[in-house]
Parts: structure tokens; sequence; C-alpha cells
């Protein structure tokens, strides 16, 4: 009975904890730019009076009226009235640009600032263009499906996510979302809070058509592995190779067999008529990983290479042993500019290599 007691009481105390009006509130700021261009200051937790940035607001339970305003988050606390604290901000350059290519559902991907991820909307649904992408790039990219919408992204709450996904859904057409690396995303120091949250968007519209993008159908070319096995020294992770010389490759090739007591021959190539790819997937921490190359196409000077990671099913037997996978490939082609190694599933690049890198 005792315990039972003194259960009750904890709840009880519980209870007047989670009703105190003095409770510190929850504050999430989103920075919207490109079609906002707005800090939008959400708060959660009890009905009470704050102060931000020198003024007095009142944080009041919303009413079913304030969840018809668009970006209203459902749970979120009503502020002076309004369903969150709108500020306007100063637009910021375009992180990125993306343009469409005509006849293809391909995208060309220019990077202008690093982003933490990159979005996609159609019109209709949502793909993924990058993550983690760095400044710099310059990528014709296949989006790939999400089915999240904004879920996961930056540091918004699922309700957070969706009311800006059905805003921008709201506008009709194709665009870009860009979520900005941690030290783009505007930040403020706030006493008297619970937590603290921000996340900053770019959002990219007007999508135009870039036409000098567009490339012929890929042409089919003439290709073999030629070697493969699961012991290379000294890879820790997936590397991707253009052999541009005949000493590039003899170093290569003893790399690949450096666990082994003798090295077999070079394989017999023309390197003026032919290219050498390799590629080496790096330590794993048992057998049953491979590289499976599935298919090579030639786009103008470039190769794009369809290349699977194979890993070992769930359940499968495999050695207990470190192994590093790896993979020649000679294509009958010479004088190629660029090898793009992607995954034939989704269009997942892994890696270019350039013969100028």
């Amino acid at each position: 009975m005792r315990r039972l007691v003194r259960f009750g009481c904890l709840a009880a105390l519980a209870l007047l904890v989670a009703c105190d009006p003095d409770a510190a509130p929850q504050l999430h700021d989103v920075t919207i730019t490109g079609v906002v261009d707005a800090r939008l200051s959400y708060f959660y937790g009890e009905p009470r009076s704050f102060t931000l940035d020198g003024d007095t607001v009142t944080l009041a339970p919303a009413d079913p009226d304030a969840l018809r305003v668009p970006l209203s988050v459902t749970g979120s606390l009503t502020v002076d009235a309004e369903p969150f604290l709108r500020t306007p901000v100063e637009p910021i350059p375009a992180p990125v640009d993306v343009r469409r290519i005509p006849l293809t559902t391909d995208v060309q991907v220019r990077t202008i600032a690093s982003t933490r991820a990159l979005l996609y909307y159609d019109g209709n649904s949502w793909f993924v263009l990058g993550e983690d992408d760095q400044a710099g790039l310059d990528l014709r990219v296949t989006p790939r499906p999400r089915s999240a919408r904004l879920r996961g992204l930056g540091e918004l709450t699922l309700t957070e996510a969706d009311a800006i996904a059905t805003y921008l859904e709201s506008l009709g057409e194709p665009l870009v979302v860009s979520v900005l690396v941690g030290a783009d995303v505007p930040r403020r120091s706030v006493d008297g809070l619970a937590e603290y949250r921000a996340s900053a968007l770019h959002v990219q519209t007007g999508l135009a058509t870039d036409p000098g993008a567009f490339r012929p159908a890929p042409r089919t070319v003439q290709w073999e592995t030629v070697a493969s096995g699961q012991q290379a020294v000294n890879v820790q992770r997936p590397t991707f190779r253009l052999v541009r010389s005949e000493a590039e490759l003899r170093s290569i090739w003893n790399q690949l067999h450096g666990a082994q007591l003798t090295v077999p021959a070079l394989p017999s190539v023309d390197l003026a008529r032919e290219t050498v790819l390799v590629v080496m997937m790096g330590q794993r921490p048992t057998g049953g990983y491979s590289v499976d190359v599935r298919g090579v196409s030639l786009e103008g000077t470039d190769l794009f290479v369809d290349v699977r990671l194979v890993e070992p099913s769930s359940g499968a037997v495999t050695t207990s042993a470190l192994t590093s996978p790896w993979a020649v490939v000679r294509v009958l082609r010479g004088g190629v500019g660029a090898a793009w190694f992607r995954d034939p599933d989704d269009g997942r690049l892994f890696a270019v290599a350039r013969r100028d890198d």
C-alpha cells in the first residue's frame, strides 16, 4: 500500500509539473529562403507569456482556425494569436542550380555551396538528388524516389516537415529544396527555453531547362571483367579508378594481389585503344562480399559503369576472415575522359574517375 501511495504522489507531482504555466517552452526556428524569405518560429509547451528578443509574447493553445493557415503546425502554440511568429530575413544566394534536361527525367545539378541534402519535387512526387554534397559539383543526376517527403531533414519535427511539404506542394510547380549545412543555419541564443532547434531550407522554383546537358542515348561498348578477387591490400573504403598508364596499372595490380605469395602476370592491354577500370570495395569484416559489374555504356567520351557492391544476405554462412573484394574491367574503347560508377538499381552515383585527376 505504501508503494501505491508513493506512486500516486509522484504521478500527481508529474501532472502538476506538466501543467505548470511557468514551465519553460520549446522553440523551433525554421528559416525558409527562396519562396518565403522568413524565419518561422514555432513554440511548444504550456500557455504562458514569454520574452523573446526583448518583446513579450503570449503563447496560447491553437484553435482549429489557426491550423488552416499555411505552414501552421499541429500541436504548436499560437504566438500573439498567430499560428507562428514570422520574421522577415534577407534573401540568400541559391546554394544550388538545378535544371531539367530535355527528353529525360534526369536533371543537371550545379552546387554553389555545400548542402546537407537536396530534394526535388516534380509537381507530383518527391525525389532525392543528393546528400552531403560539396560546392563545385556539376553532375547529371537521376532522381531517386523519396516517400518521406521532408521528414528527417535538418532538425524538423515530423509535423513541421509535413506542414512545410504541404505548403510547397500547394505551389503547384516543380521545385528543389536545399537543406543547409550546420554552419549556414541561422541560430540564436534564447534564455529560458526547455529546447531549441534550428533548421534552414532554400527553395528553388522556376526550374529552367538545360539543352546543353542533353545527350543522345548511350551506346553500348564491348567490355569484360578480366580479373577479380577478395584480398586487395591497403584499401579501407570503396575506391574507383580509371587507369592512365601501364605503370599505374602495374602498381594497382600489385596492390590487388599483395596478399598472395606470387603475383600473376599483368593482363595484356593496349591503353591507346582500350580503357582499364578498377573497382575496389574496401576492407569488409567477413566473406560474402563481392564486386559485380553489370554493364558499361558510352556517352560522348564518358563511360557509365553499372556496378553492384554485393553484400552477404541475412543468415548467409560466410568466412569470418577479413576480405577486400575487387574487379578489373577492360573496355574496348580508348580516349575516355571520365568513368561514372553508379548503382544500376537506383542510379545512385558512387564516384567519378577522371583521366585528368
